[in-house]
């Protein structure tokens, strides 16, 4: 049985974002103000649809279905992202102006959930959220 991330997700704490968002080519000050905003991720999921609003200093939404294609918008432009399970884990591969982007969302033990990135470069980024 798969996850279920439902729910109003407050971020509480970032491991090498700041050296991620620099690999994905975001400049100086995009990047100091992204480090000290705390999104929070407003996920609904019916079965394998999901609908996912993320509140931050520009709120943005993206729905989708896992196993089908889906166009984004990130800083750099627009991407192609296929969303699948991987074990208990939301599992995106995302086509991208600068190259291909790995992000996995996954419920640990201690009920967080933690965002994973991946830049073409292999530099790696946790975003850990609480449920509110």
């Amino acid at each position: 049985m798969a996850v279920n991330f439902t729910g109003n997700w407050k971020h509480v704490e970032s491991e090498n974002f700041e050296e991620y968002l620099s690999a994905m080519g975001v400049n100086f000050a995009m990047r100091k103000i992204a480090a000290k905003t705390s999104p929070v991720n407003e996920i609904e999921q019916d079965g394998d649809s999901f609908k996912i609003k993320t509140i931050s200093a520009k709120t943005k939404e993206v729905s989708f279905k896992i196993g089908e294609e889906f166009e984004d918008e990130m800083p750099m432009g627009k991407v192609k992202v296929k969303a699948t399970w991987d074990g208990g884990k939301l599992h995106f591969d995302i086509d991208s102006p600068k190259g291909k982007l790995v992000t996995e969302r996954e419920i640990r033990s201690d009920g967080r959930m933690y965002l994973v990135m991946k830049a073409a470069d292999g530099t790696t980024c946790t975003r850990i959220f609480a449920k509110q």
